[in-house]
C-alpha cells in the first residue's frame, strides 16, 4: 500500500472507529419522574392519552398533548458486558467504569388520541448494535453495516400495530424460553400475524440486514408488501393533510407550501398491549432480550403547537452515523477536503517546531497587527470600543491564512470564559461580507451577478421552482456556525443582528432588512445577518417569519391589521421583494450603491496608509533612528577625513621645502657642472687650436724638407732640418693628446652636467609633485568642510523631523491612547503589568479607522441588497425555491446541484446561518466536499470531535473556537470500551472521543497559540490563537478562573457595575453536610430558596428606583399583573442555580419550583450553563461526608468550578459544606480567595 493510500486508509479508520462509538453511545432517556411528566407504562394504569390519563388535564392555549414512547428500556450499563465479551478486557479495562443511565430500543410518537405518528418510530442504534455484536460479532465485515434497513423493517412493523393491520395478542403471562423476555409493564403481549391473511404468523427478522436468511426471501416480501401497504395508508393521510393546509391563494406560485404537519395512522388508539407486544417482538428479534433486559416502557409528555413536527430521531439514535459512513467512504477514495485532512492529520505529521507561542512572542502579534493587516471591515460597534490585541490578532492571522479564494484548512482559537468570542466571529462575518461585496462592485449591474440559465424543478403542490444561481466568484462566501450545543450555537446567531449589536449613536443609518430579521427573532434587530436555523423547526419558523410574513393577510383567525397596523408591522422579505416589484418600494440605483461602496473601500485604504506610514514613524521612535545615526556618522566620518587631511598636509608642506632646498641644491650643482663643461669646452678648443698650429708648423716645415740634393749638399742643414722636424712631431704630437685630454676631460664634465641637470629637473618635478599634493589636500579639506556642514546641517534637519514626528506621535498617542503601541511591546513577557496594558490595547485601531471600517461593512451590505432590489422578481422567485430547500420541502433525490444553488443564494441574503451538529446533515442533504465557504464551531471544547465530520467535509475552511478548560464532551461509552473499539479498527487510542473534542484535535493545528500546564499531570497541553482579556466576572471569579484554569493567561478587563449588587458580595454558606446519605442536603436547598427570596426582593427594590427616576414610566410599572410579570422575568434572569450532581439538581427543583420554572432551565447541573451568564450563580456543592469519591471527580479537573464560577458576572455563592469541599483541588483555591466571604446559613426573617 503506497503512502497515500496508506493516509486515506488512516483516515476512514478513524471515521468508522468514531461511526462505532457513536453506536455504542446511546442517548439518555429521562428517569420516571412524574412532575416532569416522565411515566412508567404499566398495565392497570391509564396511559397518558387514555381516560382518567394525563390528557384529562387542559394543555395550555394552542397548545396540544404529545407524547413520546419509549419501548425496551434498558440500562446502558448493561452494553458493557457485551463489549466485554466481544473483545476480550483485561481487568484493568474492566475497571475503567461503565456507563449509566438508561436508554430505550425504540421510540415513537403518539398524538393527544394515543395515534401513532407516522414515520416517528425508530430504532436504536445502540440496541441494534449490541444485537449485531452478539451475533455474527465484531469479526464480521458488515459487523456495523445495514442499520438503515433494519429501521425500515421496524417502522413498518410499528405502523402496522398502529393501524391495527398487525394483529397483538394480549396476555397477562409470558414464556421465558430462549431469548425471549418475561412480563413486560406486567403484560406478556406479542405480535402475531397471520400468513394467510397477507401478514406472518412471527416476524423472525434478525434485524441488522434487510431481511435475515431466516426470514427468507417469501418472507422477507411480504414484511415488504404489508409494511409498503402501512405506509401507502400514511402517505395517503399526509397528502391529506398537506391539502388541507396548503395555501389557497390562486396562481401565487410564491405560497409557503407547508407540508411538515405530522400526520397520525389512520387506524387504533395504541394501548398497553400495542407497546408491550412491540417492545417484546423488537426485544427478541434483535437478539437482546436477555442481554439488555429491556423489559420497561416509559412515556414522556409535552405541550406543543399542533403542527409541530416531532423529532423522535433525535432523541434515541446518533446524529452522526450516518454522515461518518459517508465520509468514511469518501475518505478512502481521497475525496476527504483539506480542512478534514487536516484534522485528521496524524500526529507525527504536524509541524511542531513551527509553533510560536504568543505569550512568550508579543513582538511576533504586534507584527501582525499593522494597519495594513487588519481586514478591511469591521462590525458597527462603537469605535472606542475596538478588539482587544488578541482578538484582533486572531481575526487578522484567520483572514490571512484563510481569505484567499484558494485557502483551505482550520484556524482553532483558544476563548477562555468572557474572553469575546462572538464580538471576534462577528469581525471575521464583517470580514467576509467586505470580501464578496468587492467581487459585486466590480460587476456593471446587479444582473450580472446571476450566471447561466435557471435551475428548475417541480414541486408537491404543482408548482414550478425556478432559480438562477450565482456567479461562480460570488460564491465560497458562506458561513455556517455549529455547534453540539444549541444553546451556544443560537446565542451567536441570535446575538449578531440584534439591535443591541450595534452602535446605534455613531451607525445612525445602520439597516438591513430589519423587519425580517425582528420577525425570524423575536427580538429587535438591525439587520438580517444571521438565522437560526439547524432543526426542521426552525427552519421553518424562519421561512415563516423572515420570508413570508405579510401584515396584511389574516393569520390564525385573526384579521388584517388586528395585531398592528399594517404600515407599522415589520413584513418579510417576500412582501419587500413584492412591493418592489409593484414600483412601490424605494428604488435602489446600482451605480450609486457601487460607487458609495468604493468611496467607503477607497476611505479605509486612505486611513490604512496614513496609520501605516504613523507605524514607521512609530518604528523609528521605538529606537534609535537609522537615518540620524547615519547622518551622524558621516559628519563624524567628515571631521575625522579633515583632521586626517590637515596632518597629511602638515607633512606634505614639511615635504616640499624639503624638496625645494634639494632643487635648490641639484640646481647650483648643474650650474657648475655646466660652467666645468664649459670650460672643458673651451679647453678643448684651446688644445685644437695648438694641435691646428702644431700641425700646421710641422706640415711647413715638412714642406721645406730638403731634397736629395740639398742633403748632399748639406748635411747639417738636413740634420737640423730632422732635429727641428722631430721636435715639430713631438710638438704636434703632443697637442693632438692635449686635444685628446681636453677632449675626455670635457666629456666627463658634460655627462657630469647632464647628471646634475637631470637630478635638478627631478628635484623640481618633486617640487612640483609635492605642492600639487598640497593643492589637492587643500582641496580635499575644502571638501571635507563642505560635506561636514552639509551634513550636519542634514543631522539638523533630521533632528528637527524627529522632533516633529515624536510631537506627531505624541499627539496621536494622547489623541488614541490604546492604538499607539508603547514600551509594554517591547518589555519582557514575564512583565504583568506590561502584559495587562498590551493586552488591553488595541494596536492601529483609532475611533476614525475603527468607524471607517464597519461604514465599509454597512456598505457591503447595502450593495448585497442594491442587487435584490434592482431584480426583485427574479429574487423573489429564486428565494421562493430557497425556501422550499430550507424547509426541506423538495422532491426525492433533489440534485445536489440546485440543493447547493439554493443554499448559496439563501447565503448571499443572509450571510450566516447556525445548525447544531446533529441538524446540519439533514439540513445541508446532498451537499458534498467542499460545498460550502466557512465554517465557525462555537463551544467545541464541548463536542466530541465525531460531531464536526461532516461540517468540517461540506465546508472549505474552519474556524473552531472553543476551550478544553469548560465543560467536556460526553460520552456514554466508558473509555475501556472506546479503547477497545480503537484496537479493534487498528487506531491510536488518543483518537477516542471520551479523552479529546473538536477543540483539542483543531489545536494541534494552529501554528500560533500557547502552552498551558495540564492540571495534575506536570505536562502541558497546546492550544490555539488565545483570547485573553475578560469583560465578563467580578475580580473574584475571574481570578479563580485565571488561577485553576488559565495558568494566569488572562487579563482583567470588566466595567464596574452600574446598579447596586444583589448579593452584598460571593459568599460560601457553610451549610454541614449529614454523615451518610444521599448528595442531595435539603439544609442547603433552604438555604437557597431563602437567598433567591432576598434576591428577588432586590430585583424589585431596582424596579422601585427605576420607576422613581423615570420622567415616563414604563408599562409595566402601571399594572400589577404587568409588574409581577416583569419582576418574574428580571429575577428569572438574574440567577442561575447549579450543581454537579443531578441527585442535587432534582431536590432543588422540587424546593424551588415556585421560584425557578424548570423549562427554563434556570435550574440544572453545571453543563445547562455553559455558554450563558448571569448576575449570580449559586452553586450548591451536595453530598455526605462518606462520598468523597463524589467530591474528588467534582474537583479532579478545573473545568466545573471553571465553567459554574465564571458564569457569574457579579456574585458567586457556594452552598455546602466547607470543611469537605474547601481543601480539595480548585476548590482550595477559591475558599483562600481574600475576597470570598465564609459564613454559616442565615434564618430568614
Amino acid at each position: 500500500m503506497g503512502r497515500k493510500q496508506g493516509e486515506r486508509d488512516r483516515q476512514a479508520r478513524i471515521l468508522r472507529f468514531w461511526r462505532a462509538v457513536e453506536y455504542f453511545s446511546p442517548p439518555k432517556v429521562e428517569a420516571v419522574d412524574h412532575r416532569n411528566l416522565m411515566f412508567e407504562v404499566r398495565r392497570g394504569r391509564p396511559l397518558p392519552w387514555e381516560p382518567g390519563g394525563l390528557n384529562a388535564r387542559k394543555p395550555k392555549r394552542d397548545r396540544v398533548w404529545r407524547h413520546t414512547v419509549y419501548a425496551g428500556v434498558f440500562a446502558i450499563a448493561d452494553v458493557r458486558p457485551v463489549l466485554e465479551r466481544a473483545f476480550e478486557f483485561t481487568e484493568s479495562e474492566r475497571e475503567l467504569g461503565s456507563g449509566t443511565g438508561d436508554s430505550a430500543l425504540l421510540s415513537f410518537a403518539v398524538d393527544d388520541k394515543g395515534r401513532l405518528l407516522s414515520g416517528t418510530a425508530t430504532l436504536s442504534g445502540c440496541g441494534w448494535a449490541v444485537g449485531r455484536t452478539l451475533s455474527p460479532g465484531p469479526d464480521d465485515t458488515k459487523w456495523l453495516d445495514g442499520f438503515d434497513a433494519a429501521q425500515d423493517i421496524v417502522r413498518k412493523v410499528a405502523l402496522g400495530i398502529g393501524t391495527g393491520k398487525v394483529p397483538v395478542t394480549s396476555s397477562d403471562r409470558a414464556e421465558r424460553r430462549g431469548r425471549a423476555l418475561g412480563l413486560i409493564a406486567g403484560a406478556g403481549a406479542r405480535v402475531a400475524i397471520d400468513l394467510a391473511t397477507g401478514g406472518l404468523t412471527a416476524i423472525p427478522a434478525v434485524l441488522g440486514v434487510v431481511a435475515s436468511p431466516a426470514l427468507g426471501q417469501a418472507g422477507a416480501k411480504a414484511v415488504e408488501k404489508v409494511g409498503d401497504a402501512f405506509a401507502k395508508d400514511a402517505a395517503e393521510a399526509t397528502k391529506s393533510a398537506i391539502e388541507r393546509r396548503r395555501d389557497g391563494k390562486a396562481g401565487d406560485a410564491s405560497g409557503s407550501g407547508d407540508t411538515g404537519t405530522p400526520a397520525a395512522a389512520p387506524g387504533k388508539i395504541l394501548d398497553v398491549d400495542d407497546l408491550v407486544a412491540i417492545t417484546r417482538w423488537l426485544a427478541e428479534e434483535l437478539g437482546v432480550a436477555e442481554a439488555l433486559q429491556p423489559n420497561s416502557i416509559r412515556v414522556k409528555c409535552v405541550e406543543v403547537k399542533p403542527d409541530e413536527p416531532p423529532s423522535t430521531n433525535e432523541i434515541l439514535n446518533s446524529f452522526y452515523v450516518d454522515d461518518l459512513k459517508l465520509v468514511a467512504d469518501a475518505a478512502e477514495s481521497g475525496d476527504v477536503g483539506v480542512a478534514l485532512g487536516d484534522f485528521l492529520r496524524a500526529e507525527d505529521e504536524i509541524g511542531v517546531a513551527r509553533r510560536v507561542d504568543v505569550r512568550e512572542r508579543p513582538d511576533m502579534v504586534l507584527a501582525a497587527l499593522t494597519p495594513g493587516a487588519m481586514p478591511a471591515g469591521r462590525w458597527p460597534a462603537a469605535p472606542d470600543r475596538p478588539l482587544a490585541a488578541s482578538q484582533q490578532f486572531a481575526v487578522n492571522d484567520a483572514v490571512g491564512r484563510l481569505m484567499s479564494p484558494q485557502a483551505r484548512g482550520v484556524y482553532a482559537v483558544n476563548g477562555p470564559p468572557g474572553t469575546g468570542k462572538t464580538t471576534m466571529l462577528r469581525d471575521l462575518i464583517a470580514a467576509i461580507v467586505v470580501e464578496r461585496a468587492g467581487r459585486l462592485a466590480t460587476l456593471g449591474s446587479a444582473r450580472d451577478a446571476f450566471a447561466g440559465a435557471p435551475l428548475t424543478w417541480p414541486t408537491e403542490s404543482g408548482w414550478n421552482r425556478r432559480l438562477y444561481p450565482l456567479r461562480p466568484d460570488l460564491a465560497g462566501f458562506e458561513i455556517v456556525v455549529a455547534s453540539a450545543n444549541n444553546g451556544a450555537v443560537e446565542n451567536v446567531t441570535r446575538e449578531v443582528p440584534a439591535e443591541k449589536s450595534i452602535d446605534r449613536a455613531t451607525f445612525p443609518g445602520a439597516e438591513y432588512l430589519s423587519g425580517p430579521a425582528t420577525l425570524a427573532t423575536g427580538v429587535p434587530c438591525w439587520g438580517a445577518v444571521a438565522a437560526v436555523l439547524g432543526n426542521r423547526g426552525n427552519r421553518r419558523h424562519f421561512s415563516d417569519t423572515f420570508w413570508w410574513t405579510d401584515p396584511a393577510r389574516p393569520r390564525n383567525g385573526s384579521k388584517p391589521g388586528e395585531e398592528a397596523e399594517p404600515d407599522e408591522a415589520p413584513c418579510g422579505l417576500h412582501v419587500l421583494l413584492r412591493e418592489l416589484e409593484d414600483g412601490a418600494g424605494e428604488p435602489v440605483i446600482w451605480s450609486e450603491a457601487v460607487a458609495r461602496f468604493r468611496e467607503a473601500r477607497t476611505e479605509v485604504d486612505r486611513l490604512a496608509r496614513t496609520r501605516t506610514e504613523l507605524l514607521a514613524v512609530h518604528t523609528r521612535h521605538g529606537g534609535s533612528d537609522e537615518t540620524l545615526e547615519g547622518l551622524k556618522k558621516q559628519v563624524q566620518r567628515c571631521d575625522d577625513l579633515v583632521r586626517k587631511l590637515r596632518v597629511e598636509r602638515a607633512g606634505l608642506m614639511m615635504s616640499v621645502a624639503n624638496a625645494a632646498e634639494c632643487a635648490r641644491q641639484a640646481s647650483v650643482a648643474a650650474d657648475a657642472a655646466a660652467d666645468d663643461c664649459r670650460r672643458a669646452s673651451d679647453a678643448v678648443d684651446d688644445a685644437k687650436s695648438a694641435r691646428d698650429a702644431a700641425t700646421a708648423t710641422l706640415q711647413g716645415h715638412q714642406s721645406s724638407k730638403p731634397g736629395w740634393w740639398r742633403r748632399l749638399r748639406s748635411w747639417r742643414a738636413y740634420s737640423a732640418w730632422q732635429a727641428q722636424n722631430a721636435e715639430l712631431v713631438g710638438e704636434a704630437r703632443a697637442a693632438a693628446q692635449w686635444v685628446k685630454d681636453a677632449q675626455a676631460h670635457a666629456s666627463e664634465l658634460a655627462g657630469t652636467s647632464r647628471d646634475r641637470a637631470g637630478e635638478a629637473d627631478a628635484a623640481k618635478a618633486d617640487l612640483s609633485a609635492r605642492e600639487q599634493r598640497v593643492s589637492r589636500c587643500d582641496n580635499d579639506i575644502a571638501q571635507a568642510d563642505r560635506d561636514m556642514r552639509s551634513a550636519t546641517d542634514a543631522v539638523a534637519r533630521r533632528e528637527d523631523e524627529l522632533r516633529a514626528e515624536a510631537e506627531l506621535l505624541a499627539r496621536a498617542r494622547a489623541r488614541w491612547p490604546i492604538a499607539i503601541p508603547g514600551s509594554e511591546w517591547t518589555a519582557a513577557p514575564d512583565d504583568v503589568a506590561a502584559m495587562r496594558r498590551r493586552e488591553l490595547s488595541a494596536p492601529w485601531m483609532d475611533e476614525e479607522f475603527a468607524a471607517a471600517r464597519s461604514r465599509l461593512f454597512l456598505a457591503a451590505l447595502d450593495l448585497h441588497w442594491a442587487v435584490s432590489a434592482n431584480e426583485p422578481a427574479l429574487m423573489r422567485r429564486n428565494l421562493n425555491a430557497v425556501m422550499d430547500v430550507v424547509r426541506g420541502e423538495v422532491p426525492a433525490g433533489f440534485p445536489a446541484e440546485k440543493a447547493l444553488a439554493a443554499w448559496q443564494m439563501l447565503f448571499f441574503v443572509v450571510p450566516v446561518v447556525s445548525t447544531t451538529f446533529a441538524s446540519l446533515s439533514r439540513m445541508f442533504a446532498g451537499l458534498g466536499r467542499e460545498a460550502l465557504g466557512w465554517l465557525f464551531v462555537d463551544e467545541a471544547g464541548q463536542a466530541v470531535p465525531q460531531a464536526s465530520v461532516g461540517a468540517l467535509w461540506r465546508t472549505q475552511r474552519a474556524v473552531v473556537v472553543g476551550d478544553p478548560r469548560q465543560l467536556e464532551p460526553i460520552v456514554s461509552l466508558p473509555m475501556a470500551g472506546q479503547y477497545k473499539l480503537a484496537d479493534h479498527f487498528r487506531v491510536d487510542r488518543g483518537w477516542a472521543p471520551g479523552s479529546t473534542s473538536v477543540q483539542q484535535i483543531a489545536d494541534r493545528l494552529n501554528v500560533h497559540g500557547t502552552w498551558l500546564p495540564e492540571p495534575g499531570s506536570g505536562g502541558r497541553t497546546w492550544v490555539g490563537s488565545p483570547l485573553r482579556v475578560h469583560r465578563r466576572c467580578d475580580r473574584l471569579m475571574f481570578e479563580v478562573s485565571n488561577a485553576i484554569a488559565y495558568d494566569h493567561m488572562m487579563v482583567y478587563g470588566a466595567s464596574d457595575p452600574a446598579e447596586p449588587d444583589l448579593v452584598d458580595a460571593s459568599v460560601w454558606i457553610d451549610v454541614p453536610a449529614g454523615p451518610t446519605g444521599g448528595k442531595w442536603n435539603p439544609e442547603e436547598g433552604r438555604c437557597v430558596r431563602d437567598l433567591l427570596l432576598d434576591i428577588r426582593d432586590r430585583v424589585e427594590q431596582r424596579m422601585r428606583r427605576e420607576v422613581r427616576q423615570s420622567n415616563d414610566p414604563p408599562p409595566w410599572s402601571l399594572d400589577e399583573e404587568l409588574w409581577r410579570e416583569e419582576l418574574r422575568g428580571r429575577f428569572t434572569e438574574s440567577v442561575f442555580v447549579v450543581s454537579p450532581f443531578r441527585d442535587v439538581v432534582r431536590g432543588l427543583r422540587q424546593t424551588l419550583s415556585n421560584l425557578l420554572p424548570t423549562r427554563l432551565e434556570r435550574v440544572g447541573t453545571v453543563h445547562v450553563t455553559q455558554g450563558k451568564e448571569a448576575e449570580v450563580v449559586i452553586l450548591v456543592l451536595g453530598t455526605s461526608d462518606e462520598q468523597s469519591g463524589s467530591r474528588g471527580w467534582a474537583a479532579g479537573r478545573p473545568n466545573l468550578l471553571n465553567v459554574a464560577a465564571t458564569r457569574a458576572k457579579r456574585r458567586l455563592v457556594i452552598v455546602g459544606d466547607h470543611g469537605n469541599w474547601s481543601g480539595l483541588r480548585h476548590f482550595n483555591v477559591l475558599a483562600q480567595h481574600p475576597n470570598l466571604v465564609v459564613e454559616r446559613p442565615r434564618v430568614r426573617p
